[in-house]
């Protein structure tokens, strides 16, 4: 099966999707979403570093070389958060009777991370904003949009590729993502 044959089904969160992830089908297809999800971040990185210092070398030679490092960046930087999210990722699903699996979980939240290419260069262009100014409408409900997008594709991923029941799935995400939005908080300055 090709990227394109699974597209549809990754955006709705099909469960044959996350059954493929059980036989191990999909490591591809995992890559591939979080090097698209980090290009996408590096790229919002560079516009909100031209918004900070507009005067950031994008001449001549610079118009490649710059989005290229920024781009690099941003998937050394969704890698390792993509690291910490499995490690998170698994204990809810241990803790909740799944069976875990580091393959697995890399797998489901590989499958899981479309909604991501909205909310993370999104929260990352909220996030250079100034306390003294405010965010827009427009802004604002794309985040909130691709944020229940994220919640329901990950509890999707928990019970086809867990096995976790609806109910413990939700309770599992909401743990999941109360403790990483608290830990993002301990480590903001």
């Amino acid at each position: 099966m090709t990227y394109l044959d699974l597209w549809p089904a990754l955006l709705m969160g099909k469960d044959e999707v996350f059954r493929l992830a059980r036989e191990g089908k999909v490591r591809n297809i995992t890559l591939i979403n979080i090097t698209i999800l980090g290009i996408i971040f590096g790229l919002s990185n560079l516009l909100v570093a031209l918004r900070i210092s507009p005067d950031l070398p994008m001449q001549d030679k610079f118009a490649l070389i710059t989005p290229a490092l920024f781009s690099v960046m941003g998937i050394v930087y969704m890698f390792v958060a993509f690291a910490g999210f499995c490690l998170i990722y698994w204990a809810a699903a241990k803790a909740f009777g799944g069976p875990g699996g580091f393959g697995l979980v890399m797998d489901l939240i590989g499958l899981s991370a479309i909604p991501f290419w909205l909310l993370a260069p999104l929260l990352n262009y909220y996030k250079s904003f100034k306390s003294s100014e405010s965010i827009s409408l427009v802004v604002l409900l794309p985040i909130v949009l691709a944020f229940a997008w994220s919640f329901k594709l990950i509890r999707q991923s928990m019970v086809a590729g867990q096995g976790i029941s609806e109910g413990k799935a939700t309770i599992a995400v909401a743990c999941m993502w109360i403790f990483s939005i608290s830990s993002v908080y301990v480590f903001l300055p």
